[in-house]
């Protein structure tokens, strides 16, 4: 919740922790942050690959791409806690975004009108997106 009010303090988590990813084409990062987090939430690659709808195959290939690119550094617990924290941050902020860009440009003052706490979110759940 934090990160979601400080967007230049969750860009800067993202900036140093996903580093590694800087290198590829976005859909190769897309691809890559998608797949890591997965791997991050559900522990596996059967259970990621359920959950990206891809073959476990297709994990493990993608897994091995990011030991490569983050080395030894996906078996630091703290690592993985700041990556998962990294890569959920971006995913609601996309969330947050698009709703926000199909409504346009409106005043900066906010109105119960159009003002949706976070707690209510609706997609989010408590063990992740």
């Amino acid at each position: 919740m934090i990160l979601l009010q400080d967007e230049p303090l969750a860009q800067a988590l993202a900036a140093q922790w996903l580093r590694p990813l800087a290198g590829l084409t976005p859909r190769q990062s897309e691809r890559l942050e998608a797949t890591l987090l997965a791997w991050l939430e559900r522990g596996g690659a059967p259970e990621a690959a359920k959950a990206l709808n891809v073959h476990p195959q297709t994990v493990r290939y993608r897994m091995r791409q990011l030991e490569k690119l983050f080395g030894p550094q996906l078996r630091d617990p703290r690592t993985r806690f700041e990556l998962k924290m990294t890569l959920h941050t971006r995913r609601l902020m996309a969330q947050i975004r698009i709703p926000h860009a199909r409504r346009g440009r409106r005043t900066d003052r906010v109105t119960t009108a159009n003002f949706t706490p976070l707690a209510v979110e609706t997609s989010a759940r408590v063990n992740g997106l």
